[in-house]
């Protein structure tokens, strides 16, 4: 507190003499929601964006004297905000849109979720500020935000039959999970169809009631269901998603494609919340999928639900949790995101978040920009979606490539991600914590 307090009062004292703007990085992990406003609304500041725990900020004196470890850089001088853009750094297909943006970009800054990037040099912008994951740049905008920086629900409390639960969240099953399927190569229709019954089998020795949904002959492989019927809500589904399927990063067939982290984690992390959840009655119904063809731009959720628009079943669906890379932890790194793509959908990905505070020792993001995952095919159907994830997708060496294997995977980072998502589940389905079968549930291991 004495080193906030310090900083603030220099912070105030600065001289409003200057030539040039200047793009601050300031490190504004836990302050609080108290000092950060106060920050963003100094007199001093003539903007600012918030990113996560980095606030950057503009002033008009190029002369601050910050304390030591606040400061991360000053990035660019003589800023033209007319150039400027947002890119979400998301889920990406390397098609000829997303290979321009890996390559042609000029990012000024990255953060863990969103680049600035300069276009002045981009011919084309009408295309550029046309793909998904380009926002055009507005000041004073949160991008994303770290929960413990926001006053909500401060007075929330661990619950202990939800903390019991949670407990049983196996990350040894959940790491087995992930290397079983990862020595899969999900690319290939040979592969996809074992790892489709494989998950299937394990959905039916759970007591699910499951099935395949696949309308294109075309697709390889089948998206997998297995449905918990609900003891007094039975017509309130929730969903619990994640895609099975992998790539490299020129769809060789011919290379491996073990994809552990994208999405062998987040596909694992489905099976180990059945694997805790099935053995309790719940008031409402939970549906837990596996899709194909997210690689190839959220075919295998889209088809999931056209399906069940055409049953008159989507308006069941109140919600859906996704999880897509979930097991990578970056040197140093804490942080796990739970985002979306719509402020109407806000809540829900806050309470996943607030849900991580309490009961991981993760640091919890929230991001409204989220995109191009299956959470979105929901989403647009009009169901409340969010994802989650580890925070710095493309920072991931091997992202994409035929070294995307389990070595590379955090069992914790993954276990807590998966608790953070299973407190919420419990939150919104209705547990009934003295039906819970934990004889059987401990004895069915994996693979």
């Amino acid at each position: 507190m004495k080193k906030i307090l310090c900083f603030l009062a220099l912070f105030f004292l600065q001289s409003v003499f200057a030539n040039t703007d200047e793009l601050t990085v300031l490190n504004v992990h836990g302050i609080g929601p108290q000092l950060l406003n106060e920050v963003k609304q100094s007199p001093q500041v003539d903007w600012w964006l918030e990113m996560g725990d980095e606030l950057l900020v503009v002033t008009a004196d190029n002369n601050h004297q910050w304390p030591p470890g606040v400061v991360v850089k000053t990035v660019l001088t003589d800023i033209d905000v007319s150039s400027l853009a947002f890119h979400v750094l998301g889920h990406c297909d390397h098609s000829d849109n997303d290979q321009l943006l890996h390559d042609n970009l000029d990012p000024i800054f990255s953060g863990d979720l969103v680049r600035i990037i300069n276009t002045s040099k981009i011919r084309d912008k009408k295309q550029l500020l046309a793909h998904k994951s380009i926002l055009p740049f507005q000041k004073n905008t949160v991008l994303s935000y770290q929960i413990s920086n926001r006053a909500l629900n401060k007075s929330l409390q661990r619950n202990d039959d939800i903390q019991y639960v949670l407990n049983q969240v196996n990350q040894n099953r959940w790491f087995n999970q992930v290397d079983y399927l990862a020595g899969l190569n999900r690319m290939l229709e040979a592969d996809l169809m074992i790892a489709g019954e494989w998950l299937e089998n394990h959905f039916n020795a759970l007591g699910l009631n499951t099935s395949r949904v696949s309308l294109h002959a075309n697709y390889r492989g089948f998206n997998v269901l297995g449905f918990q019927v609900g003891t007094t809500r039975a017509d309130d589904w929730y969903v619990v998603g994640a895609h099975m399927d992998s790539r490299n990063q020129n769809k060789n067939d011919f290379l491996p494609s073990p994809g552990a982290e994208d999405n062998a984690s987040g596909c694992s992390g489905v099976l180990e919340m059945a694997h805790v959840i099935s053995q309790y009655k719940t008031e409402a119904s939970i549906v837990y999928m596996c899709f194909i063809e997210e690689e190839n731009g959220l075919k295998g959720s889209q088809e999931v639900v056209t399906h069940f628009t055409n049953t008159g079943d989507i308006a069941k669906i109140k919600g859906m949790l996704n999880m897509d890379m979930i097991g990578y932890r970056s040197p140093g790194n804490n942080t796990a995101v739970a985002g979306t793509n719509s402020q109407q959908y806000q809540s829900l990905a806050q309470q996943v978040a607030l849900n991580g505070q309490l009961y991981t020792d993760l640091d919890w993001q929230v991001s409204l920009n989220m995109c191009c995952t299956d959470f979105v095919s929901f989403s647009q159907a009009g169901v409340p979606a969010v994802t989650s994830n580890e925070p710095d997708v493309w920072n991931y060496f091997a992202y994409h490539t035929v070294n995307d294997r389990a070595e590379n995977i955090d069992p914790s980072m993954g276990a807590g991600i998966v608790r953070a998502n299973l407190a919420t589940l419990i939150d919104l389905v209705g547990v009934d914590f003295n039906s819970g079968d934990l004889i059987f549930a401990e004895s069915f291991e994996a693979p």
